[in-house]
């Protein structure tokens, strides 16, 4: 089984707990971060060792970018939750598995005639309307070197960031609800016609949803939301309660 999990940010405990409830087993099933695995909860050190240990794969997320650019001196830190990470004796392997990330990744789905599923592009923030030939894309924004010039080129950027925009791919910093997007702002996926469902993370104020062509699996779980995870074989979604709320 392929399983998709939404922004972790740290949520190492409910993490764990996912993995026990859906009885994961690295030799059998694989693991996909939607991105966002660190930074804001409470364990990002603990979350990357276990994503790490099940063999776990995904895109690259903004907090991803934040703290490879904070960690190269690129950026200057702000305000953020990776001491533990930075000062682990294993900090720079961890980081150089996040740096080798893809911004897009496609995963093939099964024919009708055997069930069907779904071919699944998985992305961390959304997709930029202007994009006609994602695996053209992909291909090129997966290309090395994965540098810091690389993090903040204006592809991955918008891959990692967008959540409302124009048809020209202009977008707005606005994070709350999509039907709130200012005027000409519209959300990024209402521009989406691709056959493939575009699986994502980042918009933790909309929450786990369905749309005719989008998945948002980001629920806000450093948030004191649940942590979504969806099996792309069984179209079955997962919530784990935070366990900070008892």
């Amino acid at each position: 089984m392929r399983w998709i999990v939404g922004d972790l940010q740290g949520c190492a405990r409910e993490f764990e707990r996912l993995l026990e409830t859906i009885h994961f087993d690295p030799a059998r099933d694989q693991l996909f971060a939607a991105g966002d695995l660190i930074n804001r909860g409470p364990d990002s050190l603990a979350t990357l060792r276990l994503w790490r240990a099940v063999g776990g794969l995904g895109v690259i997320g903004n907090h991803e970018v934040y703290a490879l650019c904070a960690r190269s001196g690129r950026w200057p830190r702000k305000h953020d939750t990776l001491d533990a990470l930075f000062a682990a004796p294993d900090a720079d392997e961890l980081l150089a598995e996040l740096r080798a990330l893809p911004a897009l990744r496609f995963l093939p789905g099964e024919p009708k005639r055997t069930g069907g599923t779904p071919d699944v592009w998985l992305v961390h923030a959304g997709l930029d309307p202007r994009w006609s030939d994602l695996h053209a894309l992909a291909d090129a924004l997966a290309a090395p070197p994965h540098d810091d010039d690389w993090l903040l080129g204006e592809d991955l950027s918008f891959a990692t960031r967008v959540r409302c925009c124009t048809a020209e791919g202009e977008r707005s910093r606005f994070d709350r609800q999509p039907e709130d997007c200012p005027p000409p702002y519209r959300p990024w996926d209402e521009f989406y016609e691709g056959d493939a469902l575009v699986v994502h993370g980042h918009w933790a104020w909309r929450g786990h949803y369905r749309g005719p062509r989008t998945l948002g699996l980001d629920s806000g779980c450093v948030y004191g939301g649940p942590l979504t995870a969806w099996c792309m074989e069984e179209d079955r979604v997962v919530q784990i309660p935070n366990q900070s709320q008892g």
